[in-house]
């Protein structure tokens, strides 16, 4: 890092991504942990919380301690990476770390994270949602952001649960809500995105491109559709009638490939 990058980092002070720190500490370290549990960020140890510059006294075994320090209190380790800056003859150290891509990290059995220019301690529920994003679970797990219980649609509802009450495997009692809550479809009172796929009144911005090609670039019918996943399971049925090309595997494909803006089928078929 070069003098003129410093004074520009100092000169716009303390944010998501970067912390001043007088001296190295135990606070230091609790930095380092919140940045790898966000968006990764730098330390610069020698300037103090208003970008004044102090500059630190260094031994020649003073960055192996550090180093040693910061792993030793960190699980899973931290191995951050660590540059000495010469600025204003005093020196400045920097200490960087990436965001961590098995979270979240902790420090002493605590976990924090950055909001804004300050260290957050995360509670039980936060470091359980940082943990489960970190190991990709199920996209449609989750609560829908900005939905509710009135997006969903009671009459979809009610077939769905006819449905798997007539399957015989499970008997799902109470009212429509009690039971989605039963197969976590609704958590914390709202959808998940499981249920808006599945619920919604209005139809999702998921769309399925169904279509019959001769070549991988020649397409000879084809069509879009939108609607909840059973809707659009009902309606890729009809088209399998019509197209006669697809099959039991597309529509695993769609399902799988929920997460997804456009769904694209494909199917090659070559015409005589």
């Amino acid at each position: 890092m070069s003098t003129l990058e410093l004074n520009s980092i100092i000169a716009k002070g303390e944010s998501e991504t970067v912390e001043f720190k007088s001296n190295f500490n135990v606070e230091t370290i609790e930095t380092l942990v919140a940045f790898a549990n966000s968006k990764g960020g730098c330390v610069y140890v020698g300037i103090n919380d208003i970008g004044e510059i102090k500059g630190v006294s260094l031994s020649k075994e003073s960055i192996q301690k550090w180093t040693n320090e910061i792993k030793n209190k960190t699980e899973p380790s931290l191995l951050p990476d660590i540059e000495i800056v010469n600025l204003y003859n005093k020196k400045i150290v920097v200490i960087s770390v990436n965001e961590y891509p098995v979270k979240p990290i902790s420090i002493k059995g605590r976990h924090y994270k950055r909001i804004g220019n300050s260290n957050h301690l995360m509670n039980v529920s936060e470091v359980s949602d940082c943990y489960m994003l970190s190991m990709q679970y199920s996209w449609d797990s989750y609560i829908r952001p900005d939905s509710s219980l009135k997006d969903i649609d009671s009459k979809r509802i009610k077939n769905f649960i006819n449905r798997i009450n007539k399957k015989g495997r499970v008997n799902l009692t109470g009212n429509n809500i009690e039971k989605l809550k039963k197969l976590k479809l609704i958590i914390d009172n709202k959808p998940t995105n499981a249920a808006m796929l599945l619920f919604a009144k209005d139809p999702l911005l998921y769309d399925v491109h169904a279509g019959r090609l001769k070549t991988p670039d020649l397409i000879l019918d084809d069509k879009i559709l939108r609607n909840t996943i059973v809707r659009l399971i009902y309606k890729l049925k009809f088209l399998t009638i019509k197209f006669q090309y697809l099959t039991l595997a597309n529509y695993m494909e769609i399902l799988q490939s929920k997460t997804c803006n456009t769904m694209i089928i494909r199917h090659q078929h070559e015409i005589n």
